[in-house]
């Protein structure tokens, strides 16, 4: 009888002991000082102050809260450590708000538009708390619109015998005054012989500033199919500022 007392008072006193190794930290409330960067491609800066509230949430103290920044193709440009310390840009200190200064410099192609931010506290013990993000609009106050400076079409085609089918190649060269970063996207628009117009078509970026079409063409009895051919293209940037259009033209030839 006694034994048995002596047991159960043992698991009584192993029940009170609270091990912290095994509660990890709770993140809330992340703070941005502002939620739009305006700054220029000729002099690219992305500054400004964030914040977080960590509480402890029982387990071990603080080893780290880190903030991670991602472009707006989502590749990781900075990460930063916030700080409890009372030390500008953090009010007062270990009061459990973790701050810190982001300011990212020697960028070599300022993209524009939507940077995510992704906050993670870890504790003494290597656990990490719950994941926070935030996003913040980066602006470009002095944006140009891109250049077509060139286009590379054949001046003429001649389509294939029945049964057989063309590579048709088109590329166009684009500069942007901000960087090639900020293209976005070219298109072209197709006018038919008989003035048929058919919608915008895409063309895939080759890098470097070029973009490229290709299609296989094949044999018609359409006469529309026979003659000039124009091809209207137009560039865009990430501010969505659209190039002045150029137009070109092929002419398709019959194979008889």
């Amino acid at each position: 009888m006694i034994t048995a007392l002596f047991i159960s008072s043992c698991e009584e006193n192993n029940d009170a002991v609270i091990d912290t190794s095994i509660s990890a930290p709770v993140m809330l409330d992340p703070y941005i000082s502002s939620d739009t960067v305006f700054t220029t491609s000729a002099n690219p800066v992305i500054n400004f102050n964030t914040s977080v509230s960590v509480n402890i949430n029982g387990g071990s103290s603080i080893k780290s809260v880190k903030c991670t920044v991602k472009d707006p193709d989502r590749n990781i440009i900075g990460q930063y450590n916030l700080l409890d310390n009372g030390i500008s840009p953090d009010s007062i200190a270990n009061d459990g708000v973790y701050s810190a200064a982001v300011n990212i410099t020697g960028i070599n192609c300022l993209l524009v538009g939507t940077y995510g931010l992704e906050y993670v506290a870890e504790n003494n013990s290597g656990l990490f708390s719950n994941l926070l993000t935030d996003d913040i609009k980066v602006v470009n106050t002095a944006a140009a619109p891109p250049v077509i400076v060139s286009t590379n079409l054949p001046d003429s085609v001649v389509r294939p015998l029945p049964g057989d089918s063309t590579l048709l190649t088109i590329t166009v060269d684009v500069n942007d005054p901000d960087g090639l970063c900020d293209l976005k996207d070219v298109s072209f628009v197709t006018v038919r012989p008989n003035g048929v117009t058919f919608p915008p078509i895409p063309m895939f970026n080759n890098g470097n500033g070029q973009f490229v079409f290709a299609n296989y063409v094949s044999y018609s009895t359409d006469p529309t199919s026979y003659g000039y051919f124009k091809y209207t293209f137009t560039a865009r940037d990430r501010e969505n500022l659209m190039s002045a259009p150029v137009t070109d033209s092929i002419k398709f030839v019959s194979p008889f």
